[in-house]
Parts: C-alpha cells; sequence; structure tokens
C-alpha cells in the first residue's frame, strides 16, 4: 500500500506498479537531496531525482513522484522537465494510458562529468579577459585560477571516467565469481 497524501485515500499498488519507499528510505533520500540543494542543485529536482534513486526498480509515475515527495503534480511536472533537460532522467509512456514513467538514465551519476565542453569554454575564456583584468590584478589571478582549474578537469575526467568504467567492470566479474 502506498502512503497517501493529506487529504486522499490511500490507494493499493496497481497491476505491475512496485510499492513505494518505505519512511526510512524516503527519509534518507530527502537528506540525499538537501546535499544535492546545499551544492546548488535545485531543491525539487534534487529531491525528485533521490525518489527515483531510492526506489525499489529505480522508476516511478509522475503521480507517485508526488506521493513519494507529498508535492503538487505541478511540482513534480517542474522538477522532470529540470531533470530531462540535464539528461539524467529518461521518460517512457505507459501502454494504453496518458501516464508516463521516468527513470534514472544509464550512468546518471556520470554525466556532469561528461560536459567537458562547458570546462574547455570556461578554461579558454579565462585567457580571453579584458585587459582590466589583467594577470596582475586581484581579480585576474582569481580568473586564472578558474581557468587553470577548468583545465585540470578537462583533462582529468576522460581518465576518471575510464578508471571508474574498469572498476565497475571489475566489481561485476567479482560477483560473477
Amino acid at each position: 500500500m502506498t502512503r497517501p497524501r493529506p487529504g486522499h485515500r490511500a490507494r493499493e499498488a496497481g497491476p505491475g506498479e512496485d510499492v513505494l519507499p518505505d519512511e526510512p528510505t524516503r527519509r534518507y533520500a530527502d537528506e540525499l537531496a538537501a546535499l544535492l540543494d546545499a551544492a546548488g542543485f535545485p531543491r525539487m529536482p534534487a529531491r525528485a531525482l533521490m525518489a527515483l534513486l531510492t526506489s525499489p526498480t529505480g522508476e516511478l509515475t509522475g503521480e507517485q513522484i508526488g506521493e513519494v515527495l507529498e508535492v503538487s503534480p505541478a511540482a513534480v511536472s517542474g522538477a522532470v522537465r529540470y531533470l530531462q533537460s540535464v539528461q539524467v532522467v529518461r521518460v517512457r509512456s505507459l501502454p494504453r494510458t496518458r501516464r508516463r514513467m521516468y527513470g534514472l538514465a544509464p550512468n546518471w551519476y556520470t554525466l556532469t562529468l561528461t560536459r567537458l565542453s562547458l570546462y574547455g569554454e570556461l578554461s579558454g575564456l579565462a585567457g580571453h579577459r579584458p585587459v582590466s583584468i589583467g594577470p596582475d590584478t586581484d581579480a585576474g589571478r582569481r580568473v586564472q585560477e578558474m581557468g587553470d582549474f577548468y583545465a585540470f578537469l578537462n583533462r582529468r575526467f576522460p581518465e576518471l571516467l575510464e578508471e571508474w568504467e574498469a572498476m565497475k567492470a571489475q566489481r561485476g566479474q567479482q560477483v560473477e565469481e
């Protein structure tokens, strides 16, 4: 049985629907979302993302996300629209209904690392700053440090992703043995 929203009656899970996360799991998901929120990720998309992450199947309908988070359909709609725009969530239509199922994109957590063009652009722009913030000014030194940092990330992230994939593959082989 799913947890009802205030003012709504509880309903049984329908065919093909998994039971929603229990209360301790919901609290844990909220803690994870709070960390993302504190790091600058929008609050409601962070909550929706963590609800999907901690759900039994990694997929929920918009209605189920609303039940888990105890929020309106409009809040869910905005959250999943944002998550789709940053490519961490995929969507599919449920057959013979108007409902949609939202799920985590494969390797969703690596997507921020694969935006190398952003890091390259930030690094490049640091070298094209106005004369008024040249290398001998405090602002110029801050901009240069930012540019150097993003150049470093631009070089290292592909290596880190390769290392991560190798670790995952090795872990998968260990599980099979």
